[in-house]
């Protein structure tokens, strides 16, 4: 009886492991952040809705507000999640 339920977590861990990282709900919604100044892009998500990613966006601006960013823009974008969450072109 232990045999059966290790090999059974086994192959439930197996599958759930073996999940490629971009088998992401096409449906999920995405908060696009970009600064001019530092010049940087970030991801946050996901969200279930247009609407709840619109709300949670303002805590992301004033955030990087208080961090000292510039010219802040916001793009709700729908689909699988980013490749990276935060990208920079400064070094």
């Amino acid at each position: 009886m232990f045999e059966i339920s290790m090999l059974g977590m086994f192959f439930t861990a197996f599958w759930l492991l073996a999940q490629p990282a971009s088998s992401t709900r096409r449906d999920e919604w995405w908060v696009e952040v970009d600064t001019d100044s530092p010049k940087r892009t970030y991801y946050f998500g996901p969200y279930d809705s247009r609407q709840e990613a619109s709300d949670r966006s303002t805590g992301y601006i004033r955030d990087l507000e208080n961090k000292g960013a510039k010219k802040i823009t916001i793009n709700l974008k729908q689909g699988s999640q980013p490749t990276q969450l935060k990208a920079s072109e400064e070094s």
